[in-house]
């Protein structure tokens, strides 16, 4: 089956096929060893296809974990704050985030353009935890840590009944949820009369930040992403 040569190179690089055309005008794309100068249409199962001279492999769908920074809000477009993709190199007419985080919270998010895993993610009857840094105003004293409820009331009446606190001192600790209500976290540290100072996802399933730096963007595979559900 035969491709455009933009379509290939924008998924692999993550970029607009616009940006693509420019990079195949500097003849830095190459076909079996030709350089080309124009779009063509190409057979990514038998043509040998490199941007730099790195082979290109073809995947209709891209993965990737990124560290979002505080500051930036999770959307594609707004008009009046910056969003992540003001920050990635990547297509933000096709990507996505799933697993929205405000503009003051840092951490993991996940960013496809694969619509259908990302929906999967979203859903909550699949109970993913996600996991959280979180740093309050005043102090968790020992009633609190060794007695809290077992069903938290947020807003609009939602009663949560599945999470987990790891108490790490009278200040902070991680908070693991099973949903992704709007402002959740924050809502339930605010049940106990805090306001919560710093807040970071740490891990979504078995995905993690491990060594990613703030703002960093690692791609990854889709069986890595599947481990979200193990």
């Amino acid at each position: 089956m035969k491709i455009r040569i933009e379509k290939i190179i924008a998924l692999f690089l993550g970029i607009s096929r616009l940006k693509v055309k420019k990079i195949i005008r500097q003849k830095r794309i190459s076909i079996n060893d030709e350089i080309i100068d124009k779009p063509i249409l190409v057979n990514p199962e038998v043509d040998i296809i490199k941007i730099d001279n790195e082979i290109v492999s073809y995947e209709a769908y891209s993965y990737y974990l990124f560290n979002k920074p505080s500051g930036y809000i999770t959307s594609n477009f707004d008009t009046k704050n910056q969003t992540i993709f003001d920050i990635l190199p990547l297509d933000r007419k096709k990507f996505f985030a799933y697993g929205r985080l405000d503009k003051d919270t840092e951490g993991l998010l996940i960013i496809s353009n694969d619509g259908k895993v990302g929906h999967q993610i979203m859903n909550s009857k699949f109970q993913i935890e996600k996991k959280y840094y979180f740093e309050i105003d005043s102090i968790f004293d020992d009633k609190i840590k060794k007695h809290y409820p077992s069903v938290i009331k947020i807003e609009n009446d939602y009663l949560v009944t599945k999470y987990k606190f790891e108490f790490i001192n009278e200040s902070s600790g991680y908070l693991s949820i099973y949903e992704g209500k709007f402002h959740q976290v924050k809502q339930m540290l605010k049940f106990f009369g805090f306001n919560v100072t710093y807040l970071k996802r740490i891990k979504i399933g078995n995905l993690s930040l491990e060594n990613l730096e703030l703002g960093q963007l690692r791609k990854i595979s889709k069986e890595e992403l599947m481990e979200v559900f193990n």
